[in-house]
């Protein structure tokens, strides 16, 4: 996936939210001042150009639609992160929020039992000749 610009990832949010939007539409989940139509015709174009959206026309008007779920977005956002910062350790970043108190005890422990549950489960498949991880 190809890296968004700030207007981009604004425009992919309120896709994810409010799901297949003319560009008038669109325009109304904006704060004022609201971008010129121009604007985020621009904008789309560039994310439909990056693979994010497609659209379909309908009339004079197309419907953009996001391509890329939110959740996919999310998770190379956080590998992105963890790699320039942490050394593409998960390890070393929840090291810090621990070490910086971000973190309190009952999420260290609903972290910690995850954890241990996919590892279990990973055993368990193991032992069965499965492979959790191509899951």
């Amino acid at each position: 996936m190809r890296k968004l610009t700030n207007k981009e990832e604004d425009i992919m949010r309120i896709l994810w939210a409010h799901g297949d939007l003319f560009i008038q539409d669109l325009a109304k989940y904006y704060p004022d001042p609201k971008p010129h139509h121009n604007t985020l015709a621009t904008q789309l174009g560039f994310l439909e150009e990056k693979g994010y959206v497609s659209r379909e026309k309908f009339a004079n008007a197309y419907r953009y639609h996001a391509l890329v779920p939110e959740s996919d977005f999310a998770r190379q956002a956080v590998d992105l992160l963890v790699q320039k910062f942490y050394d593409s350790s998960y390890a070393r970043m929840v090291s810090r929020f621990v070490k910086e108190e971000k973190m309190d005890l009952a999420q260290k422990m609903v972290m910690g039992t995850e954890y241990y549950a996919q590892k279990e489960l990973i055993r368990n498949d193991m032992k069965m000749g499965l492979n959790t991880l191509d899951k």
